[in-house]
């Protein structure tokens, strides 16, 4: 039963802070990355140029971890501030760029402003998940934090299974109809904003004032940041295999939705069900495992074990594509979904492992960031390869599929050897005594 393995006085608290995150799955399942690039593909496929449609599933599919890239400044400016007020004006402007985007014509500027929208929502959403880590972190020890966010996660991805299946059927028969659905999405966002705004933050106080002590030492900046990668040489060989891994994973389905969209010519609810809809339909089914591992041992071991499985649902899908099968394909897709119930729980909360308490949205931040460095990298890189090959010779775009199986291949054998202390990527990997649990 969700909230079961709360401590009793935190399950009113935590139970109303779910249906928060509940009523704010329903825009972001829209956003995901893979219904985002579906839904752009098939609203303005044949209203604006190919190659800036191409642009734009890649840019879209991307958004979420690109907009990370503002996570440092979310950081900073969370510094000193009560959080849930922080909280409650971002949810407000997420409301009104999910709006923004439900108004534009269906064109090649429209194309632009589409873009920029979400892209501006997911920006926003990128600083409601770098203030909510602080408020966790204060909420809920260690044991019920990964308890509270596998139920969480188990919510989320049912919404976003079932908005993902729901945005693919509308659009497939009616794709006008993205304007009513994004629009009633953000009256989604709009109604967590009232519920979050009751809740309180335990022990706050203390957290505001060593935050504005930290603010005081002077404005923003990059560097005191990046010393986090100087400092803590652990947390900096993590990166190192994180990068490497989610360079990979965020390749993969920009490259996918054009496979399946231009050379299998499935149709936008089969795309959206490979994509989104099947892989966070099984995300609830595997939180609950990986939350109890990643809760018995450091973040570094838990990524070894689940790291592998990216490698093998692309793999499948690479197959799939060979073979011109599509329940291939929705087999690799529950693969996948396996592998992001663990994912997504090492990547919200695996920077607890190495972060003192008053830095924990500094180091959440540069890790975020560093997520929207490459989820602005590798998704174009996956476009411009799927292009480069089709034009060398028509049909063979799928092949640029083997380049984040590469990637992810070597993430997982990163994290392998890094568990072993014998980090592949540093030559004194191992060398240290700080090895925090490894």
């Amino acid at each position: 039963m969700l909230l079961r393995s709360l401590p009793r006085m935190s399950r009113p608290h935590a139970a109303r802070e779910l249906s928060v995150w509940a009523l704010m799955a329903v825009p972001t399942g829209v956003l995901s990355g893979g219904v985002a690039g579906v839904l752009v593909n098939t609203v303005f496929e044949s209203r604006a140029p190919v190659w800036a449609v191409a642009v734009a599933v890649a840019l879209l599919t991307g958004a979420g971890p690109l907009s990370n890239m503002a996570s440092l400044g979310w950081a900073h400016f969370s510094l000193g501030r009560e959080k849930i007020g922080a909280l409650n004006r971002l949810q407000l402007g997420f409301a009104a760029a999910l709006a923004a985007a439900a108004l534009v014509p269906v064109n090649l500027p429209g194309l632009v402003a589409f873009v920029a929208a979400i892209l501006a929502a997911q920006t926003l959403w990128c600083g409601i998940i770098t203030i909510r880590a602080s408020v966790w972190r204060l909420n809920y020890d260690r044991a019920a934090r990964f308890a509270f966010a596998a139920d969480n996660q188990a919510i989320v991805s049912l919404i976003h299974a079932i908005t993902a299946a729901l945005t693919g059927w509308l659009i497939e028969g009616n794709p006008a109809l993205f304007r009513w659905l994004l629009g009633l999405t953000s009256l989604a966002a709009v109604a967590s904003l009232f519920r979050l705004r009751p809740l309180r933050v335990r022990r706050q106080r203390r957290l505001l004032e060593a935050e504005r002590r930290q603010a005081g030492d002077g404005p923003f900046r990059l560097g005191r940041y990046f010393s986090i990668l100087r400092d803590d040489l652990l947390y900096r060989r993590y990166m190192i295999c994180t990068m490497v891994l989610g360079s990979g994973n965020l390749m993969y389905p920009a490259p996918l939705i054009l496979t399946m969209n231009r050379e299998l010519g499935m149709t936008s609810f089969s795309q959206v069900l490979v994509t989104a809809a099947l892989p966070t339909l099984m995300v609830p089914f595997s939180a609950r495992y990986w939350a109890r591992t990643l809760a018995r041992e450091h973040v570094i071991g838990f990524r070894r074990r689940n790291s592998r499985w990216y490698a093998v649902a692309i793999a499948i899908s690479f197959a799939g594509i060979l073979l011109g099968q599509e329940p291939v394909l929705w087999a690799s897709a529950v693969v996948l979904g396996s592998a992001i119930g663990g994912g997504m729980l090492g990547w919200s909360l695996g920077h607890n492992d190495f972060a003192p308490e008053d830095r924990v949205a500094d180091y959440l931040g540069l890790h975020v960031s560093l997520t929207g460095l490459r989820g602005l990298i590798a998704p174009l890189v996956g476009v411009w390869l799927y292009g480069t090959l089709d034009a060398l010779a028509p049909g063979s775009g799928h092949f640029a599929l083997l380049l984040p199986l590469t990637l992810t291949t070597a993430g997982a054998v990163g994290f392998a050897l890094f568990k072993r202390g014998q980090s592949p990527f540093s030559p004194t990997a191992g060398k240290d005594g700080s090895e925090k649990g490894l």
